[in-house]
């Protein structure tokens, strides 16, 4: 591609040390250059602050809040400071592929019919070997109906579209879906790519009350919002787990949310993201 147009990548962090290093380290390694990231530190307590001003790379801009106000605002903060063409996302204690900003800002400069390309992601932990995929089923085309929400994460938006959305700072759970829906009501159409472009560090913190918790806080959200088909949906979860969680291992729940990852998958990972993660987990507690 001779020209590279900027892309802002949204990055909000709250008490996210030691692990946002190798957020950081993963975006330097993109094979793709004229981009900035913006780091919305979220009132965070921990080594965090210390860590991000530290960075010298001029393509992080950092902005402190006073006060921890939720990942809501944080990404609206963020949007409101970027300046790209196109918007992605990293979340801190993730990573991402190093051809990901490549390979989507490409895709969306050939198909100028699609809102947002995604594309799958890898669940992962620093306590465990298991590797999950998610986000990998109806590739290719899909046009947005209001149940199928792309993967917020993974996806790379048009700034154009995502400048006039904004993230609603009452809610504490499922801001993404809510500004997807918003996005996608401007241009329905977006593509999903079968590969693995971006890794989310979630299967450390994962626990059956957790999963458990999530399931009855989105019956009250969808029931709230008078979605009467997905609150249906998530009260016959809830009930599931209630009936059934106590008798199954956390293991064989993370297979239910994802399918396990292929050879090549795994491989990559191991290339791309194991040796940044270890090598940061070891400097953090030496």
């Amino acid at each position: 591609m001779k020209h590279e147009p900027l892309v802002s990548i949204m990055m909000p962090v709250y008490n996210g040390y030691p692990l946002i290093k190798a957020s950081v380290e993963s975006l330097k390694k993109q094979n793709y250059s004229n981009w900035e990231c913006i780091i919305i530190d979220d009132g965070s307590t921990d080594d965090t602050p210390v860590y991000l001003d530290s960075i010298e790379d001029s393509r992080f801009i950092v902005h402190h809040l006073n006060n921890n106000s939720g990942r809501a605002v944080a990404r609206q903060k963020a949007l409101e400071l970027c300046k790209g063409k196109y918007i992605g996302m990293l979340d801190a204690e993730d990573l991402v592929h190093p051809d990901k900003i490549k390979i989507q800002v490409e895709f969306l400069e050939q198909h100028e019919a699609y809102s947002l390309v995604t594309s799958a992601l890898c669940s992962f932990g620093t306590k465990t070997d298991i590797l999950l995929v998610r986000g990998a089923t109806n590739t290719g085309e899909n046009i947005f109906n209001g149940i199928n929400h792309p993967v917020h994460a993974p996806s790379l938006y048009r700034a154009e579209i995502a400048k006039k959305c904004s993230y609603n700072s009452v809610l504490r759970l499922g801001e993404d879906q809510d500004f997807l829906e918003k996005y996608l009501s401007f241009n329905p159409k977006f593509f999903i790519l079968n590969e693995v472009l971006y890794y989310y560090s979630e299967l450390d913190s994962v626990t059956k009350q957790k999963i458990k918790k999530n399931y009855y806080l989105y019956v009250k959200k969808y029931f709230k919002e008078e979605n009467y088909k997905q609150t249906l949906i998530f009260a016959l979860k809830y009930i599931y787990s209630l009936i059934f969680f106590p008798f199954m291992s956390i293991d064989s729940l993370l297979y239910k949310r994802g399918r396990k990852a292929n050879i090549k998958e795994t491989n990559e990972f191991l290339k791309y993201c194991k040796p940044i993660i270890d090598g940061v987990i070891k400097k953090a507690y030496k």
